[in-house]
């Protein structure tokens, strides 16, 4: 699963990258995570930044885990689920991002926080789907796809990122296949990414230290070897 990334440019610097109107409220993000009120671009309203939670709070008000579930789509259950095929063509966003948090398993009880970044610490996004609750709240989920050979030695699956010509393509279309083939298309640009704090597991923390590079520790703060 994908429960944190970072959305860290300026409003100035974003609403220059997007190309999107961006509000005053906007605050640049070092652990976006779910049930946060997060910057997205929505396909019915694409010159401006939306804000919406993380998480569909219609799944997630009748259950009290924190499930993947509710923040992350698999690609699979876009393709063959009715109720999303149908988001699909009608309720599309981008969530932008210029990293993400991945967990590796180092031990039976251990896990090594990474951040993974483009070189160039450049923007891009990944797929959504967003809903409007009974109560007029909105929130998105964020699709996922398998994981290319860089990502699969920490889990099964990644965002599903999409380039700037998808990007545009997956605002603007109106085509349920061209859609799916966007989701099927793999990112072949690799990351960079190095070992970080585990604060991050702090789902209320925002601090530009979480990025930078920290020595090798588990989600308990006790270093190790493995990375």
């Amino acid at each position: 699963m994908l429960d944190r990334y970072t959305i860290t440019l300026q409003p100035d610097e974003l609403a220059l990258v997007l190309g999107a109107e961006v509000p005053d409220t906007y605050q640049p993000q070092f652990n976006a995570a779910p049930t946060k009120v997060l910057p997205t671009i929505v396909s019915s309203d694409a010159d401006k930044i939306s804000f919406l939670n993380w998480g569909l709070m219609a799944m997630w008000s009748n259950n009290k885990a924190m499930s993947p579930k509710f923040f992350n789509l698999p690609l699979d259950s876009v393709l063959n689920k009715s109720s999303y095929r149908k988001k699909l063509l009608t309720n599309r966003c981008v969530i932008p991002m210029d990293g993400f948090y991945l967990w590796k398993q180092v031990a039976k009880k251990q896990q090594v926080p990474h951040y993974f970044f483009y070189p160039d610490k450049k923007i891009f996004s990944v797929a959504g789907l967003w809903e409007e609750g009974d109560d007029g709240s909105h929130s998105f989920i964020m699709i996922t796809r398998p994981a290319n050979k860089q990502i699969a030695d920490f889990q099964d699956d990644m965002p599903a990122i999409l380039d700037a010509a998808s990007t545009r393509s997956w605002l603007q279309s109106e085509n349920e296949e061209e859609l799916q083939e966007l989701l099927n298309k793999e990112s072949l640009e690799e990351f960079i990414s190095h070992t970080v704090s585990p604060k991050i597991k702090d789902i209320d923390g925002n601090d530009a230290l979480f990025i930078k590079p920290a020595p090798a520790s588990d989600q308990h703060g006790n270093y190790t070897l493995f990375t």
